[in-house]
């Protein structure tokens, strides 16, 4: 096995004995059994063993501070040897005793050092020099290779650290040492030059910070105060973890839990949900709050386009720093957590980042939590719902069970009904989509301050909405409708609103005034209240659906009795659309995608087939009024409409 002073050995059994005045250090075995060089005890180290202290140190300190480190170890050894020869030669010439560094080099088992070019200059007390050479079978470039792989930059630091000694102490001012080829990085030979300050250019100022370093005992100092820092750090944060986790324990809210952090820590904190909606600070005006969240959402907005956040980021302000990190459950963003402080000098960002991730983590579990009850909270409403609807209770137990509940059923109330048109070919896919727009809803109407319950029945989403403070269903559904799409644009919504009831018994016949509103929406309409259905509304609450049928059938009869299922419907299709837009020729073509003259050529058809003038004022009310009532009660639907 190579080792430091192998090559000494072997100097000395050769060179050395036929030169003895070039090199007078000898390696002697003592009679204590240690190992003198000169009148140095040394030790013999395998140079795989400095291979597995660097790539440690790599590991433990540092990439640059290992570096650093290697070369002032270097460096001393050259500033011995320095000393030794400026004693034993001193009657020598300055190149004679530069010439000697090589030789010495060689003798500490690095390299065969080889000097190509030399220039040396004697100004006062100092020496000017610029020197150039190469190495050959550099140990730290083999074993570099061996333990870490090739390198992107040269890898020679301790002959560097050699090489900068020894000549600093020659010539009394710093001689800076540049590998420029390196083996340890790929290349042909390990190439070096040498220069004093006047032959320094600016590639050489980044040598300079491996020697302005402190030693080996201030690194490990200095490593273990930011190991200390960091346990410290650590141990801050996990007091704030295993605080706010016995709040959560104890049922605190979210609220709370923002003030113990404020107080731990004293930085301003806010967290917002996905849609950037406060739900929580500590340290935080009232007006502070709305301005720092219309900050946030502007940009978001504008700069990164609203897209997530997917990890920590520190975004400087005006007059404030954010730090800002995404708050996960299962995998989606379901909110943000930031810091706020107004000079990052004076903070340790690395500590705000690790806390605030340990709060993020906090935040989700609450949030978990808090999903987990209020989702049970919205079945346990919705089945409530769905049992009113379907008459499981009396009056008396109704109202029982709404205290339970928190929903005050005295009051006046509609009944909504929501269709989903999704993309779902999947019926349990189709079942998990609504109940997370239900859940979706309910989070809608809470946000608003609604009081509302939020159910299921057959495939339609059912809404009761308590009036209070006179309150505006249109406009609610409107806004619930706006929401709602724009939360899932690959679905289609539409609504159905019923008559205002005072009696929660009357809850079903609500819900059928809902389905036949809804019965009545289309792709230019998709709310409409049963109110607005006037005398159709009317003929249909009349529960006389059966009548109702009849007539429209009858009306309607020639188109049912002389086209099949398909030209029926296509019939049916035309003159509805012509009789809702008044009979104007364009804008039916243009609703049903159609040309003028296939509009014309089928209202000349349904009129040959009703022996009906369409353009006649009763005979086209009667006939809108035929068809509205069937749609109404189920009985024929146009989908594309």
């Amino acid at each position: 096995m190579r080792n430091y002073y192998f090559s000494i050995i072997l100097r000395e059994l050769s060179v050395l004995e036929s030169n003895k005045n070039q090199l007078q250090e000898k390696v002697i075995y003592n009679e204590d059994g240690f190992v003198y060089y000169g009148d140095n005890r040394s030790v013999i180290i395998p140079t795989s063993s400095l291979g597995f202290l660097k790539r440690d140190l790599y590991r433990n300190i540092g990439q640059k501070r290992a570096n650093g480190f290697f070369v002032r170890y270097g460096s001393d050894l050259g500033r011995k040897d320095a000393r030794k020869v400026l004693k034993k030669f001193n009657h020598e010439s300055i190149e004679t005793i530069m010439n000697k560094g090589p030789i010495y080099h060689q003798a500490q088992g690095h390299v065969t050092s080889v000097l190509q070019k030399m220039i040396v200059e004697e100004k006062h007390d100092k020496i000017s020099t610029y020197i150039e050479g190469i190495w050959k079978g550099s140990f730290e470039a083999e074993e570099h290779i061996k333990h870490l792989g090739k390198s992107n930059e040269p890898v020679c630091y301790m002959n560097v650290g050699y090489g900068n000694g020894y000549l600093s102490e020659i010539c009394n001012q710093t001689v800076l040492f540049k590998e420029i080829t390196c083996i340890g990085k790929g290349d042909k030979e390990c190439r070096w030059v040498g220069r004093t300050m006047d032959y320094w250019d600016d590639n050489m100022a980044e040598e300079l910070k491996y020697y302005s370093q402190t030693s080996i005992m201030d690194e490990l100092e200095i490593t273990y105060e930011k190991l200390l820092e960091e346990r410290n750090r650590l141990k801050n944060v996990s007091v704030i973890y295993n605080k706010l986790t016995e709040e959560i324990l104890k049922g605190k809210d979210l609220q709370s839990l923002m003030d113990i952090v404020y107080n731990l820590t004293g930085t301003t904190i806010l967290i917002e949900d996905a849609e950037l909606y406060p739900i929580a600070s500590g340290g935080i005006s009232a007006s502070n709050l709305t301005e720092l969240n219309n900050t946030f959402k502007a940009y978001v907005h504008s700069v990164i386009g609203n897209r997530p956040i997917y990890q920590t980021q520190s975004i400087s302000f005006t007059d404030y720093t954010r730090l800002v990190t995404p708050i996960f459950l299962q995998d989606k963003i379901i909110g943000y957590c930031s810091f706020f402080y107004v000079d990052p000098e004076n903070e340790s960002s690395s500590n705000l980042q690790v806390t605030i991730e340990r709060i993020s983590s906090i935040c989700a579990l609450y949030l978990l939590n808090k999903k987990t009850e209020e989702e049970a909270e919205t079945r346990a409403k919705g089945r409530f719902l769905e049992q009113i609807l379907n008459g499981d209770y009396s009056k008396e137990e109704i109202l029982r069970r709404s205290n339970l509940i928190g929903v005050d059923l005295f009051q006046p109330y509609y009944i909504t009904a929501v269709s989903i048109g999704s993309a779902h070919d999947d019926y349990k896919k189709e079942l998990t989509f609504l109940e997370d727009v239900i859940t979706q809803t309910s989070g809608f109407f809470k946000k608003e301050r609604i009081k509302a319950l939020a159910g299921q029945q057959s495939n339609y989403m059912i809404l009761l909405i308590l009036e209070n403070n006179n309150t505006n269903v249109e406009s609610i559904c409107s806004k619930l409708l706006n929401f709602l799409n724009e939360k899932y644009p690959s679905a289609q919504f539409r609504a159905g609103i019923s008559m205002k009831s005072t009696e929660i018994n009357n809850a079903s016949d609500a819900y059928m005034e809902a389905i036949t509103s809804l019965r009545m929406t289309s792709k230019g309409k998709i709310l409409v209240s049963f109110d607005s259905l006037g005398i159709l509304g009317t003929l249909i609450n009349t529960k006389n659906q059966q009548e109702v049928e009849k007539i429209a059938t009858q009306t309607l009869q020639p188109i049912f009795k002389n086209c099949d299922e398909d030209k029926k419907v296509e019939m049916l299709k035309t003159l509805y659309v012509y009789l809702l837009n008044g009979g104007n020729l364009e804008l039916t073509a243009n609703d049903l995608a159609l040309s003028l003259s296939g509009i014309r050529y089928r209202l000349t058809k349904i009129e040959e087939l009703l022996g009906q003038d369409l353009r006649n004022t009763e005979v086209s009310y009667k006939l809108l009024l035929a068809i509205q009532a069937l749609l109404s009660i189920g009985k024929l639907g146009f989908d594309d409409l």
